[in-house]
C-alpha cells in the first residue's frame, strides 16, 4: 500500500470524515424527499384529481430549474468557495419544502417542485469537493460513501414519509424535511474549502506504489502495453482553464471520450432509478395491496440492498484498480447494470410478494453497484479546474433521466404499473453496454489529467 506519509493520505486525514458526512447529508435530503413524494402520490391524486401520467411529471419539475441552474453553478464551482455555495442551495431547498406543503393546486405544486431543483443544480460543487478532499486512488470508495447518504435519506423518506402521510396527510411528506434541511445548511457552511487539484497529481504515484511496478512513472503505458495511451504532448499545458472561453471549454470537454460514455451510461441507467424512486411505493400499494407504511417498509428492501451495492461497487472498483486493472471502474459499472436487469425483471413480473421481496433486495444491490465507480470515473478524467463546468454538462445530460417517472406513468395508464416497470427494466442493461465503450479511452484520459496536474506542480 502507498506509504502513510503520501501527501494525498495526509490531506485526507487532515480533512477527516466530517466533510464527507456533510456532503452525504445533502444527497440524503434529495433522495429522501423523492421517497416522501412517492408516499404522497395517492393523497395528491385524490386532492387534485390528476392521472398517473400527470403526477409522474412532478419529479421532472426539478429539472426545469436544475438544467439552466447548473450552468452558472458550474462556473461558480470552479471560482468561488464551494461549501458556501452548497449551503445557500440547501437553504433555498428548505424554503421550497415548506412551499410544497402549502400548495393549493396541482399547478402550484408543480411550480414549487421546480424550486427543489436547487440541490440538483449544485451537483457540480459536490463532485468537485469530494475529488479535492480525498485521494484519487480511493475515489470510488469515497463516492460510494457519499452516495450512501442517498440511501439513508431514502429509508427516512420511505419509512418516515409513510408514517407522516398515514397520520398527518400528504403535506407532512414535505414539512418533515424542513428542520433537517436547516441543520444540513449550517453543517455545510462550516466545512473547510479544499485546495483544487491536489489529489490528482498523486494518482499516478499512488497506483505505481500500490502495484509495486518498476518504472511507475510510465504505469499507464506499461499496464496497457500501448504507448499511444499516454497523453499527446502537444495538448499538455496549452489551455489556461481558469480564463478559457466557453468555446474552448466545450472543445476540451468533447475530447474526453470516456467522460461522455460515463455520462450517457449514468443517464440511461438512472432513468430506471428515478422511475423506481417515484413509483416503488405505489407499485406495492396497487400490485401487492399494502398500506402506506408497509409499502414503504417493503420498498425499503430495495434501499437496504442498495446500501451493499453502493458501498460494494466503490470497494470493488478501487480494489481491482489497485491490482493493476486500469479499467476496473468501467467493468464494475457494466457488469452491475446487466446483472440488475437480470434480477429485477422477474421481481416486478411476479405478483407473489414472497418472490418479489428477496429479488428486490438482491436487485437493489446490483442496481447501485455502478453508481460510485461511474461517478469516480467521470472525475478521474477531467482536470480539477474544469470539474465544475464538466459536472454542469453531466448534470444537464443526466436531467433527461427524470423522464423515467413520467414514461412509467404513461405506460402504467396503458398497460398497468406492474408491466410498465417490467418494460422499463432492460434500459439499465443498455447503460452498462454503453459504459464498455470507455475501455479504450479511459487510460488515455487519466494519463492526460495526471500530466496536467504534475505540470502545475513543477
Amino acid at each position: 500500500m502507498a506509504d502513510t506519509l503520501n501527501p494525498s493520505i495526509r490531506r485526507a486525514v487532515r480533512y477527516g470524515w466530517l466533510p464527507l458526512v456533510a456532503l452525504a447529508a445533502t444527497t440524503a435530503l434529495e433522495s429522501g424527499e423523492r421517497q416522501s413524494l412517492s408516499q404522497a402520490v395517492d393523497g395528491i391524486q385524490h386532492q387534485f384529481h390528476v392521472s398517473d401520467a400527470a403526477v409522474g411529471w412532478l419529479p421532472f419539475a426539478m429539472a426545469i430549474v436544475a438544467i439552466p441552474g447548473s450552468i452558472p453553478i458550474g462556473i461558480l464551482t470552479d471560482r468561488v468557495r464551494r461549501t458556501w455555495l452548497l449551503a445557500a442551495a440547501i437553504a433555498l431547498w428548505t424554503v421550497c419544502m415548506g412551499l410544497n406543503a402549502i400548495a393549493t393546486s396541482y399547478a402550484l405544486l408543480f411550480v414549487f417542485r421546480m424550486g427543489v431543483g436547487a440541490v440538483e443544480a449544485n451537483g457540480p460543487a459536490t463532485v468537485s469537493l469530494i475529488s479535492d478532499y480525498y485521494p484519487a486512488k480511493d475515489r470510488a470508495r469515497y463516492m460510494g460513501l457519499y452516495q450512501s447518504g442517498a440511501l439513508v435519506g431514502a429509508l427516512i423518506g420511505l419509512i418516515g414519509g409513510g408514517v407522516a402521510v398515514a397520520h398527518g396527510g400528504w403535506r407532512w411528506a414535505f414539512l418533515m424535511w424542513m428542520p433537517i434541511g436547516l441543520v444540513v445548511t449550517l453543517l455545510m457552511a462550516r466545512q473547510p474549502e479544499p485546495r483544487r487539484g491536489d489529489q490528482d497529481a498523486d494518482f499516478h504515484d499512488d497506483l505505481a506504489a500500490t502495484v509495486a511496478m518498476p518504472g511507475g512513472g510510465d504505469l499507464v503505458e506499461q499496464l496497457s502495453g500501448m504507448s499511444a495511451l499516454l497523453p499527446e504532448p502537444e495538448r499538455v499545458g496549452t489551455l489556461d482553464y481558469t480564463s478559457a472561453t466557453p468555446r474552448e471549454v466545450g472543445r476540451e470537454l468533447l475530447r474526453i471520450r470516456s467522460m461522455w460514455f460515463g455520462v450517457l451510461a449514468l443517464t440511461i441507467s438512472q432513468m430506471l432509478l428515478n422511475g423506481l424512486a417515484f413509483w416503488g411505493v405505489p407499485y406495492f400499494k396497487r400490485v401487492h395491496h399494502l398500506g402506506a407504511a408497509k409499502a414503504g417498509a417493503v420498498t425499503g428492501l430495495l434501499g437496504l440492498g442498495s446500501v451493499f451495492g453502493i458501498l460494494g461497487g466503490g470497494y470493488l472498483a478501487d480494489r481491482y484498480l489497485a491490482r493493476g486493472i486500469v479499467c476496473a471502474r468501467v467493468y464494475v459499472v457494466a457488469i452491475g447494470s446487466i446483472l440488475a436487469t437480470v434480477v429485477l425483471m422477474p421481481a416486478f413480473a411476479s405478483t407473489n410478494l414472497a418472490v418479489t421481496a428477496p429479488l428486490l433486495f438482491v436487485g437493489g444491490a446490483f442496481l447501485t453497484l455502478p453508481v460510485a465507480p461511474a461517478e469516480a470515473l467521470v472525475s478521474d478524467v477531467v482536470v480539477a479546474e474544469l470539474r465544475g463546468r464538466a459536472a454542469t454538462v453531466r448534470s444537464i445530460v443526466r436531467t433527461l433521466s427524470y423522464v423515467g417517472a413520467p414514461v412509467i406513468g404513461l405506460l402504467a395508464d396503458a398497460i398497468g404499473l406492474r408491466m410498465a416497470l417490467v418494460a422499463m427494466t432492460p434500459i439499465y442493461a443498455v447503460g452498462g453496454v454503453i459504459m464498455l465503450g470507455a475501455v479504450r479511452s479511459y487510460p488515455r484520459d487519466v494519463a492526460f489529467v495526471v500530466a496536467e496536474s504534475r505540470r502545475r506542480r513543477e
